[in-house]
């Protein structure tokens, strides 16, 4: 594996544009022709020469369904301690996680823990 920069996939692409047959664009860029075509399929697309992910970092641990499910447990029992809600989303869902991701997925859902 060999990585294509993105100003050399944005020439291919220019040459591609201007009619030049791909084996001179491979010649002049190096790029393969698997990458070539793959750069043409992500072009066709999204307008882009390169990927981007949709939100950077990694993926969500607690999908939209185990969320929707934490936010049911809060509107149902606003007093509830994390460690409760991590029971039951391994008693109701199968999902173990622990407490700071818990407190994280519902922070970004808005909502705060305050002390009383």
């Amino acid at each position: 594996y060999i990585h294509v920069s993105k100003e050399r996939k944005q020439v291919a692409l220019q040459m591609s544009l201007l009619n030049v047959k791909d084996p001179t664009i491979r010649r002049y860029t190096g790029i393969s022709e698997w990458s070539l075509r793959y750069l043409w399929k992500v072009y066709r697309e999204s307008g882009e020469v390169v990927r981007t992910p949709v939100c950077a970092g990694q993926h969500r641990i607690l999908d939209s369904l185990n969320a929707n499910f934490l936010e049911v447990c809060i509107e149902q029992q606003p007093d509830i301690y994390l460690t409760e809600m991590q029971d039951q989303l391994r008693e109701t869902c199968s999902v173990k996680v622990s407490i700071a991701t818990i407190s994280r997925t519902i922070h970004r859902r808005g909502f705060t823990q305050k002390k009383v």
